[in-house]
């Protein structure tokens, strides 16, 4: 068989399984990247139980080269629908709620990893305690905003103030992942990393009003393949710079974003990142080694999770409530904002990649990341925001 028969076959097999697995998980009211997941684990298992640890070399490189792809649109996509809510008005209104729902996860997260340093910290104590603070104060704004949709609360003042905090807490936890993975180079690297100001400066172009006029004059292919160049651009920059891609493009998203003519464009990649994005949620699942549930992994897993239930649940308790919210509100945002989901896989998995964790410590992240986000439907129910498709029996997407 030919290395191109064998990809395109691989290809229609995961992308096909994927969706299946995704449409399964939606129709009981979880969000479609956990079937993603679940598929994942399924196939490692199957390749284990087959006696093959992974996919012949060139295959490999090449479908977790396209999931990768996937994912720079992916960000560059959030990238850009974040950016409007970064307005001053949003953000000073949702201020104090964020700061509860960032800096007490982020306290207890970095308490916690100071326990679990010695035994997964291949960087280093200080980079894997960062990394990890950082991860516990992840809210996954696009899951959010999926589920926000799906229960009708898009227009209220729950919705919004959750979305304004998450973007407030995932673009912190996205810069202190940007210091993470800069330290880690030292000083041989010190002048890759002073690139990172032309880099800035390049970006910031692309939110003057200017590039949105532009943007907006083009036919739809051309401002499609205009939006795909930058986000491959801004990844291509910060990966050279020492960083990860998923910076870059998420960074040149923001940027885009700014530009109110600039969105409908951008909005035009969101079909292309559905498509592969999914190929890297099967990649994060297939990474995780069941096998590594040993006696004190399942203890570090059960307090990862409790730590990030009671960091996140009460910490944007707390700060709604500081902020005057009545309790069953203050109790709505804090099961919206314990939503993990699919920034904290990417989150981790970048993590992983650059060395700061291992993988003993990235499977009880992505257990910790599937809890939280499973339990959003179940909470937000008890509190009194069914899902319409509960509602109007319409299928949950």
């Amino acid at each position: 068989m030919s290395d191109l028969a064998l990809l395109l076959g691989t290809l229609a097999l995961l992308l096909g399984l994927t969706r299946v697995f995704g449409s399964l998980v939606t129709r009981i009211g979880q969000p479609a990247v956990v079937g993603e997941i679940i598929f994942g684990l399924l196939l490692g298992l199957t390749l284990s139980a087959a006696g093959i640890r992974t996919f012949p070399a060139r295959l490999d490189s090449t479908v977790d080269t396209i999931a990768q792809v996937g994912l720079v649109l992916f960000l560059f996509c959030i990238g850009a629908r974040l950016a409007p809510l970064l307005t001053l008005r949003r953000m000073t209104a949702a201020v104090v709620p964020a700061l509860g729902a960032a800096v007490v996860p982020f306290g207890l997260g970095v308490l916690l990893a100071w326990w679990l340093a010695a035994r997964h910290a291949p960087a280093g104590t200080a980079a894997f305690v960062l990394f990890a603070g950082a991860a516990m104060a992840i809210t996954a704004f696009p899951v959010l905003a999926r589920i926000l949709a799906e229960r009708g609360m898009l227009v209220d003042s729950d919705g919004q103030r959750a979305l304004s905090a998450a973007a407030l807490s995932d673009v912190c936890a996205y810069i202190a992942l940007a210091l993470v993975a800069g330290s880690l180079h030292g000083g041989s690297r010190i002048w890759s990393l002073v690139l990172i100001v032309p880099i800035l400066l390049s970006i910031a172009v692309l939110a003057h009003p200017w590039f949105g006029r532009v943007a907006a004059r083009l036919t739809g292919p051309a401002a499609a393949t205009l939006m795909v160049t930058i986000a491959c651009a801004g990844g291509a920059a910060t990966e050279m710079a020492g960083l990860h891609s998923a910076i870059g493009a998420f960074l040149t998203g923001l940027a885009v974003g700014r530009s109110s003519a600039a969105i409908l464009p951008a909005e035009l990649v969101v079909p292309t990142a559905s498509l592969f994005v999914p190929l890297y949620f099967v990649m994060v699942g297939r990474r995780v080694d069941l096998s590594r549930f040993d006696a004190p992994l399942v203890l570090e897993a059960a307090a990862v999770v409790a730590v990030a239930v009671l960091g996140k649940f009460g910490g944007s308790y707390l700060g709604a409530r500081i902020a005057r919210q009545p309790p069953r509100p203050a109790a709505v945002f804090a099961a919206l904002m314990n939503t993990r989901g699919i920034t904290e896989l990417v989150f981790v998995s970048i993590g992983l990649s650059l060395g700061v964790i291992d993988g003993a410590f990235y499977t009880a992240m992505v257990a910790m990341a599937l809890i939280t986000t499973a339990m959003t439907g179940p909470l937000l129910n008890r509190l009194g925001h069914p899902a319409r498709a509960a509602r109007e029996r319409g299928a949950v997407k």
